[in-house]
């Protein structure tokens, strides 16, 4: 009996001790992502700025002229069905900072305009965007910042929507981190964004889809909006709007702020009210994309 016993003892004990090692990892909390923002875009005007004088990037007056692409054909996986555990850690490496470079009268060295947000849709660096980021003709040249530090020179717009607000294009390089465009979301959904309010960059924030509503966008056009509680500011234009799968349901595209009347005329505008956040809708992206 004392020999069966020992027998058990020593076919056990390893596997108590690899039960406790796999719970004591469990609960270990990961690290958080932690970004530098001033160390993210220090180089950023310069490095798009080498890529222009490379011949590297698109001129901004053929990719202007591109924007007039109505449809592209590309092959897209299926949208996931499986809630994410951490929609941050597993989708942030498939959103860039999207700026462009230009030349003032004063000097010779590049400048940099303002930061706005893209991401991926396709591992082969076909990437989406605001139609506006596109829209000055006086830049010479767009590239994409990755969290890894990769700067993607902007080769071509594939197809854009002026009303919509959508571009999508396609940046050199390969093996991106895609993510895959789902199902429109139900109003009260929630929605997870991951953008660049102001150049803080890769922040996340999260709300629920308050409402789907149409504007006229020109004197003949109207486009259907998707608005949501998620914040967003400057910056953020372009950004990935998900579902609790990671799936892309719209896109960040601008905001409206609400002011009561004005009480005297001197003032210039009422009390502050709300925001609303406008985003396109991803049947509005899906619209531009023949299957292929």
């Amino acid at each position: 009996m004392k020999n069966l016993l020992t027998s058990i003892a020593t076919v056990y004990r390893p596997l108590q001790l690899l039960i406790l090692l796999s719970l004591f990892q469990s609960s270990m909390a990961a690290e958080p992502i932690v970004i530098d923002d001033s160390a993210m875009t220090r180089d950023l005007g310069k490095k798009i700025g080498e890529l222009v004088d490379g011949e590297k990037t698109t001129g901004a007056k053929e990719l202007i002229e591109q924007l007039s692409r109505k449809t592209t054909a590309l092959a897209l996986t299926k949208p996931s069905d499986k809630v994410c555990d951490d929609i941050y850690n597993d989708c942030v490496d498939s959103v860039g900072i999207i700026a462009s470079v230009f030349k003032c009268e004063k000097c010779d060295k590049w400048h940099r305009s303002g930061c706005a947000t893209c991401w991926i849709l396709r591992e082969d660096g076909v990437m989406v965007t605001n139609y506006h980021v596109f829209a000055n003709a006086e830049h010479s040249g767009w590239g994409v910042l990755l969290r890894d530090g990769r700067v993607c020179p902007v080769k071509e717009v594939l197809a854009a929507d002026k009303a919509a607000d959508i571009a999508i294009f396609r940046v050199e390089g390969e093996g991106f981190n895609a993510l895959k465009l789902g199902e429109p979301q139900k109003v009260g959904g929630e929605v997870h964004i991951i953008a660049h309010p102001d150049s803080r960059f890769f922040t996340y924030t999260a709300g629920l889809v308050s409402r789907y509503y149409t504007a006229r966008s020109s004197k003949s056009a109207k486009t259907i909006w998707m608005a949501v509680t998620a914040e967003f500011a400057r910056g953020s234009s372009g950004g990935p709007v998900l579902d609790e799968c990671g799936n892309v349901v719209g896109m960040v595209a601008n905001t409206q702020s609400i002011y009561y009347p004005k009480k005297k005329k001197s003032d210039l505008r009422g009390p502050f009210q709300m925001v609303i956040r406008n985003c396109v809708r991803v049947a509005g992206i899906q619209k531009l994309i023949e299957a292929k």
